[in-house]
């Protein structure tokens, strides 16, 4: 290949993209971010990645097929999206898992069932990173190096912001334009673009002409997520799908100290996964399955609790302590989460039941039968004998726009495509947040990274097999 393929975006996506073309195929990269630092928000993902069927599954004795994966992320996107990319993420969801394992040494032994799922199928590392910021670490440092090693086939150009695509009158790629930090224009000659720039979370701009209606709400999302990818696909005659559909996450944790911040950090869903519930302010009890699907535990959230402030409580017990420690730990020392006892916790919150009560909600709760939600117990994480003096982990969430399933839609070559179907352009491609059709009204836990996986090594495979 006389040119590199140009990657646009250094999350998960774009990671996966250029690691696929390098050990697959000795296809030069130059991976591209207009940040000053690799990662995207696929850093941040803390709950883990989905995979069916997997050998991670087999180990744990956790039965589950890619159809059912299939399933359950089309009873999610609730008629939206496109059914063949929706097949495609779950019938390669075990390939993705087993690649991280092989290629970069990553354990994902850990398993949590997320909400919307069948069976516990979101994997995680046994260690002290998240998964996201683990992933990214292995998959970037592996770039990293070949950069340093070989930078004529890996070169990482941070600080510049992607303008503009050049397609020549044979409707194929020509060029990537592009502005550095001093504002300088240059022009990169590829006849391969990949787009994994991710969603548009952070550009209230967007957000007011596709969902006016949380434009108002705070976001787990970092100030590079403004959608630029889209925009210029739009601009270039993609079909651009689902851009409505945004997803509000239920828990975004509020800093005591700084309560109206318009950026949260999210409460990892794991934690509602692995034993977590969620209380009502007003009343001290709980309200919801919680391990519903997103956009139902937001809706009871807006509909059931105090609508001024928005707000749950998050409740976890001991028993998460000892799989999830270095996540808990981190959000203590931000003061996000408080570990007190259950006296302690209705007398600092204001709770209007008595300990006493509390504690025998949680036992009640602790027990493997189905409670008045429909949620059966995942694991007894408030212990055995729970009492007033029983310790607990308690912080304040609110809904938090979280993810954009809208994007440019692709096929299931990763390619992206116009109105009537039609490949938009020869050799460009997109994977990741940037595309649309995936997940349709509503994404499942777990598969935001697993769409980066598959999807940016679809766009790699893709171009491999045409040179």
């Amino acid at each position: 290949m006389s040119s590199p393929v140009v990657i646009i975006g250094s999350g998960l996506a774009g990671l996966s993209t250029a690691n696929q073309l390098i050990k697959e195929y000795n296809i030069p990269i130059v991976l591209i971010d207009k940040a000053a630092s690799i990662g995207g928000n696929s850093i941040k993902a803390s709950s883990g990645i989905n995979g069916a069927h997997t050998l991670t599954q087999e180990q744990l004795k956790i039965e589950d097929t890619p159809d059912l994966f299939f399933n359950d992320t089309k009873k999610s996107a609730k008629s939206k999206g496109v059914e063949d990319l929706m097949n495609k993420l779950a019938q390669d969801s075990r390939l993705a898992i087993e690649w991280l394992q092989k290629e970069f040494d990553i354990k994902l032994d850990l398993l949590a069932q997320l909400g919307g799922h069948s069976v516990a199928r979101t994997h995680r590392s046994s260690g002290k990173l998240p998964p996201g910021f683990e992933i990214v670490s292995k998959l970037s440092g592996n770039l990293k190096t070949l950069a340093e090693e070989k930078p004529d086939l890996v070169k990482i150009q941070l600080d510049s912001k992607v303008t503009d695509i050049k397609i020549d009158n044979n409707g194929a790629v020509e060029g990537v334009e592009y502005t550095d930090k001093d504002e300088k224009t240059h022009v990169i000659d590829t006849k391969h673009v990949v787009f994994c720039s991710g969603g548009f979370s952070f550009s209230k701009e967007m957000l007011a002409k596709y969902a006016p209606e949380i434009v108002d709400l705070p976001t787990t999302n970092g100030a590079q997520t403004t959608g630029d990818g889209q925009k210029i696909l739009d601009k270039l005659g993609a079909e651009m799908i689902d851009m409505d559909q945004i997803q509000v996450h239920p828990t975004g944790f509020i800093d005591p100290n700084d309560r109206t911040a318009g950026h949260k950090f999210l409460a990892a869903e794991a934690l509602r996964g692995l034993g977590g519930i969620l209380l009502n302010p007003t009343t001290g009890k709980r309200f919801v399955n919680e391990l519903e699907t997103r956009d139902v535990v937001t809706a009871a959230i807006q509909k059931q609790c105090p609508q001024n402030e928005n707000t749950s409580f998050l409740v976890l017990g001991e028993g998460i302590y000892d799989v999830l420690k270095n996540n808990l730990d981190f959000y203590m020392w931000k003061q996000l989460i408080k570990k007190v006892t259950i006296k302690e916790a209705v007398e600092q919150f204001h709770f209007p039941i008595s300990a006493s009560e509390l504690a025998t909600d949680l036992t009640k709760y602790s027990t493997d039968s189905k409670d008045q939600f429909g949620r059966v117990l995942v694991t007894k994480n408030f212990g055995e004998n729970i009492s007033e003096e029983t310790n607990i982990f308690i912080g304040e969430v609110t809904p938090v726009v979280h993810f954009t399933m809208g994007g440019a839609k692709i096929n299931t070559k990763a390619e992206v495509v116009k109105k009537n179907g039609d490949v938009l352009a020869k050799g460009l491609y997109a994977a990741g947040e940037v595309s649309g059709g995936v997940h349709g009204a509503n994404r499942l836990g777990g598969s935001s990274l697993l769409e980066c996986v598959v999807f940016g090594r679809t766009a790699a495979n893709s171009i491999g097999a045409k040179n």
